[in-house]
């Protein structure tokens, strides 16, 4: 797979005002440096005007990546100029990772260049239509595109031209690169969807923020998350990424202290006012724990320490609200004894599941509990699950955040807190009773699937061999 890339910022006005552009927050050239480096590259050559501010954040300097700036001028002492097959990406086109990884996934093959194209994604602006016939591409500038456009990314062969000669099109790299392909074989590749955008304005930056904040939700989100909860989740995290907040201080501000504001208004569930505002606190709580997600995301700063705090905080909240169910219970029911009695089971069941979870994730090395559920769905075969484990397969969704939040908001609603209570202990209980049953079947699972990661890894490539 290739490692190598190169980043250019034409040497025009426009490149210029790209290196500082900004989208959702990231200047372009931390933000196609984050991308480059999410989707696989290792060592990149970033090229720019002369007199542009190339200063970076401390999150992109500390990123596992061998970096080196260089002017268009100074090409010639450039210690990073690709010495094989690499990505060349142009800096005013923002692209989602996966739009990158996709495309080096595919390699070169027998080519010496590949563009990476696609149908117009945006209406307006300028475009450099493709066209490829016999082994070799053209492209033309328009505002008026009738077929597919170059996507801004291309793969290029590691002597298709020297550090001299790309000094050459610094001015326009679309030119340049037909030139340089004359007479080799050249192809273009189409990937759906066009995860990409041209920059050139503010309409443009706003269109390339949009497409990222149009990715954030996880496969794994469950339909609440997905239909619900992403309405307005998705919106305000388009909001406060402008602020410079950070994920962590969503997470502190937003979700822990809602989470714990829902719990402290519980204890008083006899009054309607307070049971009411306590399960839309709740809810919303849900919510702002999607943004602190789909900010790191779209700004590329997702780590494994962010995993854990956002979910210890999730735990402190969790852990908080159920004994506060508990004392709101009570006092709704003095007279019956059973509630406390069950609700502390609950609660010791809650606390067993988070000690196998916690200690699952330590040994997997994942910073999200909620990855064992889809675990447990692909790694264990079926033919191998018990009757419970094919319960939390297929009702699994019901011990998500987001649907048991959706459901404890409604009874709050419907000054129903008894069936809130009922949901919480009987899907706790039954919780418990399926991590105990499964949990040495997963380890075995994620052993054997590790074991297979290895060995893939390990079979040499024919093809790459041959190359």
């Amino acid at each position: 797979m290739i490692r190598q890339g190169i980043l250019v910022f034409e040497d025009t006005p426009q490149g210029t005002k790209a290196v500082k552009t900004r989208v959702a927050a990231l200047a372009l050239l931390d933000r196609d440096i984050r991308t480059m480096e999410r989707a696989g590259i290792e060592q990149l050559l970033v090229i720019a005007p002369a007199g542009g501010d190339l200063s970076i954040t401390a999150l992109t300097q500390r990123l596992e990546l061998r970096l080196e700036f260089t002017t268009w001028e100074a090409l010639q002492g450039a210690a990073l100029f690709p010495t094989e097959n690499f990505l060349l990406l142009l800096g005013d086109y923002v692209h989602h990772h996966t739009s990158l990884s996709q495309l080096l996934a595919t390699d070169l093959e027998a080519e010496d260049l590949v563009v990476q194209a696609a149908a117009p994604p945006q209406k307006d602006g300028q475009f450099f239509e493709v066209s490829a016939a016999a082994q070799t591409v053209s492209f033309a500038a328009t505002e008026a595109p009738v077929g597919q456009v170059s996507a801004g990314a291309f793969l290029c062969a590691g002597d298709l031209f020297s550090a001299a000669e790309i000094a050459l099109g610094g001015e326009n790299m679309h030119a340049f690169l037909q030139e340089k392909v004359h007479n080799r074989s050249a192809a273009t590749r189409t990937l759906e969807p066009p995860l990409w955008r041209r920059v050139f304005d503010r309409r443009s930056a706003r269109a390339a923020k949009n497409m990222l904040f149009a990715q954030v939700t996880k496969k794994t989100s469950g339909f609440v998350s997905r239909h619900i909860n992403a309405r307005i989740s998705i919106p305000t995290s388009k909001l406060l990424i402008e602020t410079g907040i950070s994920p962590h201080m969503v997470t502190v501000l937003l979700v822990l202290t809602t989470g714990l504001a829902a719990a402290w208004l519980v204890t008083r569930a006899d009054e309607y006012l307070y049971l009411a505002v306590a399960g839309t606190l709740w809810q919303f709580a849900a919510i702002f724990d999607r943004c602190d997600g789909e900010i790191a995301r779209v700004k590329l700063c997702e780590s494994k320490f962010g995993a854990w705090f956002d979910t210890v905080t999730d735990n402190i909240a969790y852990v908080a609200a159920y004994i506060c169910l508990l004392i709101g219970i009570q006092r709704r029911h003095p007279q019956t004894d059973f509630y406390i009695y069950l609700g502390i089971s609950a609660i010791l069941a809650l606390l067993v599941i988070l000690t196998i979870l916690y200690s699952y994730a330590r040994k997997t090395g994942s910073g999200s509990l909620q990855h064992y559920l889809s675990e447990l769905a692909l790694n264990v075969p079926s033919n191998e699950k018990t009757l419970v484990q094919h319960l939390m397969t297929n009702l699994g969704f019901m011990a998500k955040r987001d649907f048991f939040s959706f459901v404890i908001f409604l009874a709050a609603i419907a000054n129903q807190l008894e069936i809130a209570y009922w949901y919480v202990v009987v899907v706790l209980h039954l919780a418990t009773l399926g991590v105990l049953i499964s949990q040495g079947k997963m380890l075995r699972a994620h052993a054997r699937a590790n074991a297979r990661q290895t060995t893939e890894h390990t079979v040499p490539n024919p093809r790459q061999e041959q190359r």
